[in-house]
C-alpha cells in the first residue's frame, strides 16, 4: 500500500506557495480590481474569463469551469497526479515531501497539525487587532492627535487605509479586553506578539500602547506583525513585534505586498529604511519602495527581490550610518549579480530621508534622483578608491588587492570581465596578475563595513532613529477620505529601522589591524586545531555538512578562538538554511567580514595549513576532537585542584578516574586515524 503525504504537510505547503506567483510563472496575469486575470490555459478564448484569488489562494475559469488551488493548477495544467504535484511544488519551495506511514509518530504528526492551527490562529488574531487599531483611528476620543502627525507627514487619509494605518490608544489593556474578554483566551495573544506577559509577577499587557500602527503583512497579504511609532519623542521611538511562528523579520520586506499589488509588473525595487518611507514614498506615487524590518539586506531579501524585478537600488542616508548600511548592501549583492540585473546606491543629502526629500522636491525630481542612482561597479570603485591617488603606485596596489577578491564573487560573466577590465585599466596590472591576488587574498571589508549584518542577540524592543521630524499641522480637518480596509476574514486559511536586532561594532584598534594586514606566499602555517578548524571552514564551509550537532566542548572551553569557532560553525549552519545550499567562501567571507575577529579569520584563510589536502570533513572533525582533549586537559586540572583540597570527596576522585578513562579512548580514536 502506498503511503499517504499528512495532510498537515499539504497545509503547511499551501501555506507558503503563493498561488498569484505560481499562476504568473505560466500564464501572464493582470491585475483586475482585487483579483487577477489572464486568458485561461485550459481552453481557448479571446476575451480573459480565467480569475485568481490572492486572498482566497484559489484560481477559477469562469468559461470551462475549472478552478482549484495551487496543487490542482499544477495538476491540471502538466497532467500530473497529486503526488506528483505535490512533490512538484514541494521542490520549488525547498521542502521534503515526508510520508504518512508507520515509520511516522502520531506524536510528530499531532505537532504539525498543532503548528498549522497556531499559525492559522495568530493571521485571525493579526487580523482582528489591525481591524480594531484601523477603528480607533477613526473612532477613538483621542484620534486627532494621531490624524494630525499623519497629515504633518504628509499622508492623507486614502494612502492611510491602502497600508492599514492605524491607532493604539493609551491604556495598558484595551486590546486585550476587546480580543480576549476572558482571561483564558489572552495566550495567543501573547504568542502572537500582542500581549506582553511580565516574567517577576506575570502581569499582563497590551505591547503597543499609544502608537501610530503599521500593519507588516507577508507576501499573501496576511498581517504577521506590527510595527508602531510614537507620537511624540518617547522612547522607544519605533517598536517591532518579536519574533513568532509567523513573523520572522529577516525574511520580510514591509510594503512588498502593497508594491505588488499597485503594480503586477514591477520595474525596479528600491530598499529604504522604514516603512515610514514606504508609506510617505507611495502618497507621491513612488509605489515599488520596501523596507527591511530590523536587518540588513539579507541573501535571502535578495533572492526575493531578484525573483520579481532585474533592479534594485538601496537608497539611504547620507550619514556615516547610511554609508556603513550601503557597504553591507554591496557586499550582499555581489555574488547576485547576473548579467541583466542591475544594482544602484542612492545616498541622499545631510539630513534628508526619502520621507522629507519626496515632500521638498515632488515625485518628478525625486525620481530623476532614483534614475541617476550609482551604478554598483561605480559605487564599489568610489568607496575603495577613496582618498587613494591613481597616480600612487602603493594606492594602486592597495586598490587592487581590495577590489580583485570583490570582483571575483560577481558571476562569471560580462560583468566581471568588465568590471576586472576596468580594475586593470585604473592599476595597470594584467588580468593574470589579478587573478593570483583573488585567489591568495580574501575579501577586505571596505573601511564603513564594520557592524555586524546579521547577530544572535535579540531583544524584544530597541531604538530607531529618525532624520527628520514632521511638525504637525494646525488644522482641524477631519481625516474624512480614510475608510477602514475590509476585513478579510479568508486570511485565517492560511523594521525600517534596526531594531530588535543588536550590532557588534569592531573596535577602532582591529578596524586599524584590518587595514594594515598584507600577505605573501610565506605566512606561517596553521598549527592550533580551533585555528585548522577555522581555516577549513572557512575556504570549505561545505565541510560542516558532517557536523550535526555544534559540539558543547567548544562553548565550555576558556579559550578564545574556540568561541570564534562556535560562531562561525553557527553562522554557516544559518546560512545553509537561508540560502537552501552551502556557501561558497567568498559568501561566508562576506558574512564574516564585519566581526571584531575578522582580522584574525582573514589571515587564517590565507595561510598555509600543516594538514594535507584531501579529505577536509576528515580533518575538520580531527581539529575539533584535538579541541576536546583540550577540554580534558582543562577539566583535569580542574578537578585535580578539587582533589588535592582536605574536604575533597570521593564523587570528585571518581570524576576525575572516568575523565581519565574518556581521555584515553580519544588519544586512541586518534592514534587510529593516523
Amino acid at each position: 500500500m502506498a503511503s499517504r503525504i499528512p495532510q498537515s504537510f499539504i497545509d503547511d505547503l499551501l501555506d507558503r506557495t503563493d498561488i498569484v506567483d505560481l499562476v504568473d510563472g505560466h500564464v501572464k496575469l493582470k491585475k483586475t480590481g482585487r483579483n487577477y486575470s489572464a486568458c485561461c490555459p485550459f481552453h481557448k478564448e479571446k476575451t480573459p474569463s480565467f480569475s485568481v484569488a490572492p486572498d482566497k489562494q484559489f484560481y477559477y475559469c469562469f468559461g470551462c469551469g475549472a478552478g482549484g488551488n495551487a496543487i490542482g493548477f499544477l495538476m491540471q495544467l502538466e497532467n500530473l497526479n497529486f503526488p506528483e504535484a505535490v512533490e512538484e511544488l514541494a521542490g520549488k519551495a525547498g521542502l521534503t515531501v515526508p510520508k504518512d506511514d508507520n515509520v511516522t509518530s502520531k506524536a510528530a504528526s499531532a505537532a504539525s497539525q498543532a503548528k498549522t492551527q497556531a499559525r492559522n490562529q495568530a493571521y485571525d488574531l493579526l487580523n482582528r487587532a489591525s481591524q480594531y487599531y484601523q477603528s480607533q483611528l477613526r473612532r477613538h476620543p483621542d484620534r486627532q492627535k494621531a490624524v494630525t502627525y499623519l497629515k504633518g507627514r504628509g499622508l492623507n487619509g486614502q494612502i492611510a487605509q491602502r497600508f492599514g494605518v492605524g491607532y493604539a490608544p493609551i491604556g495598558w489593556q484595551n486590546l486585550m479586553q476587546e480580543l480576549a474578554p476572558k482571561p483564558e483566551l489572552e495566550q495567543p495573544l501573547i504568542d502572537s506578539g500582542m500581549v506582553v506577559e511580565k516574567e517577576e509577577n506575570k502581569r499582563r499587557y497590551d505591547r503597543f500602547r499609544d502608537r501610530i500602527m503599521f500593519p507588516i503583512k507577508d507576501y499573501k497579504g496576511r498581517i504577521i506583525a506590527f510595527g508602531g511609532r510614537v507620537l511624540g519623542d518617547e522612547k522607544p521611538k519605533y517598536l517591532n513585534s518579536p519574533e513568532t511562528v509567523v513573523f520572522h523579520k529577516q525574511k520580510e520586506l514591509y510594503g512588498l505586498y502593497e508594491a505588488r499589488q499597485h503594480e503586477r509588473s514591477l520595474k525596479r525595487i528600491m530598499v529604504v529604511e522604514g516603512y515610514m518611507d514606504v508609506v510617505a514614498l507611495a502618497q507621491h506615487n513612488i509605489n515599488y519602495a520596501v523596507a527591511t524590518l530590523g536587518t540588513s539586506t539579507s541573501s535571502f531579501h535578495l533572492e526575493r527581490i531578484f525573483k520579481l524585478v532585474s533592479e534594485v537600488v538601496f537608497c539611504f542616508d547620507g550619514d556615516a550610518a547610511g554609508l556603513k548600511a550601503a557597504d553591507r548592501a554591496m557586499h550582499t549583492c555581489l555574488p547576485f549579480m547576473e548579467d541583466g540585473r542591475q544594482a544602484r546606491f542612492l545616498l541622499l543629502p545631510d539630513g534628508e530621508d526619502p520621507d522629507s526629500l519626496v515632500r521638498q522636491e515632488g515625485n518628478d525630481k525625486l525620481t530623476a534622483r532614483i534614475t541617476d542612482a550609482t551604478p554598483l561597479s561605480d559605487f564599489l570603485f568610489q568607496r575603495l578608491g577613496k582618498d587613494l591617488d591613481p597616480h600612487n603606485l602603493e594606492h594602486r596596489a592597495k586598490l587592487a588587492t581590495d577590489a580583485s577578491p570583490l570582483i571575483a564573487i560577481i558571476p562569471k560573466g560580462i560583468m566581471r570581465s568588465m568590471m576586472q577590465a576596468r580594475l586593470s585599466k585604473i592599476t595597470g596590472l594584467d588580468k593574470d596578475t589579478l587573478a593570483e591576488l583573488s585567489a591568495l587574498k580574501a575579501p577586505t571589508p571596505l573601511p564603513a563595513a564594520q557592524t555586524l549584518a546579521i547577530s544572535h542577540t535579540k531583544t524584544p524592543t530597541s531604538v530607531a532613529s529618525e532624520t527628520t521630524q514632521a511638525t504637525a499641522h494646525n488644522s482641524t480637518h477631519e481625516y474624512a477620505d480614510y475608510h477602514m480596509a475590509d476585513a478579510n476574514p479568508e486570511l485565517i486559511e492560511d523594521t525600517h529601522h534596526r531594531h530588535n536586532e543588536t550590532h557588534y561594532t569592531a573596535s577602532s584598534e582591529d578596524h586599524s589591524l584590518s587595514a594594515k594586514q598584507h600577505f605573501s606566499a610565506t605566512l606561517p602555517k596553521v598549527q592550533n586545531p580551533a585555528h585548522a578548524a577555522i581555516r577549513i571552514i572557512l575556504r570549505h564551509p561545505e565541510t560542516v555538512e558532517h557536523i550535526n550537532e555544534i559540539p558543547s566542548h567548544l562553548a565550555e572551553l576558556k579559550m578564545q578562538d574556540a568561541g570564534v569557532l562556535t560562531q562561525l560553525l553557527s553562522t554557516v549552519q544559518t546560512m545553509r538554511k537561508a540560502l537552501k545550499r552551502w556557501p561558497n567562501p567568498a559568501e561566508l567571507h562576506i558574512e564574516c567580514s564585519t566581526w571584531d575577529a575578522w582580522p584574525m579569520l582573514r589571515q587564517l584563510a590565507a595561510m598555509e595549513s600543516l594538514l594535507p589536502q584531501g579529505n577536509y570533513p576528515q580533518q575538520l572533525e580531527e581539529a575539533i576532537s584535538r579541541l576536546l582533549g583540550h577540554h580534558f586537559e582543562e577539566r583535569f586540572n580542574q578537578l585535580m585542584h578539587l582533589a588535592s583540597q582536605p574536604n575533597a570527596d570521593a564523587n570528585t576522585k571518581k570524576q576525575l578516574k572516568e575523565l581519565l578513562k574518556e581521555k584515553e579512548e580519544l588519544q586512541n580514536r586518534l592514534k587510529s586515524r593516523q
